[in-house]
């Protein structure tokens, strides 16, 4: 026998043990903790009319070191393999979890209802030793895929 195999064996015992002992099953485990710095994009975006596509989510980000520039967070939308960078809005880097929400009219591309996929970032611009500003990215949420949904 393995040695992780015995050890989710007496793991797997323990358990029954406790629970047959006190008649309730132990604690289940804490949600994950998020870190302080994260962006998340909400599963479902929106086609104005017009063709203004919206996306929404939630971001954290903690309080930056003095002197700061702005943090910015930035979204792109992708369907059937054209990719649109939907709007900027600029965050608040206070530790406390906000809503966020980026607005675009893409240029000479139309989306339409249903699955696209989506990413964005947390960024800021910070000076080079030579005076020049670069990105430096606080957060990246992955793509991952999204509904769009037409009519708001």
């Amino acid at each position: 026998m393995r040695i992780r195999e015995a050890i989710g064996i007496a793991a797997g015992a323990a358990t029954l043990t406790a629970t047959a002992a006190t008649g309730t099953a132990p604690e289940a485990a804490a949600a994950p903790v998020r870190p302080p710095n994260f962006l998340a994009i909400d599963r479902t975006g929106h086609i104005a009319p017009d063709g203004t596509i919206t996306l929404t989510g939630t971001y954290r980000c903690a309080p930056l070191a003095k002197p700061a520039g702005t943090v910015y967070i930035g979204s792109n939308i992708r369907q059937s393999g054209i990719t649109s960078g939907i709007g900027g809005s600029i965050a608040t880097c206070d530790g406390k979890e906000h809503r966020w929400r980026n607005d675009a009219l893409p240029y000479r591309v139309t989306y339409r209802a249903g699955t696209a996929r989506a990413d964005g970032m947390l960024l800021q611009f910070k000076k080079d030793k030579h005076g020049i500003p670069l990105p430096h990215f606080i957060a990246v949420a992955s793509e991952r895929d999204i509904t769009l949904v037409a009519g708001s």
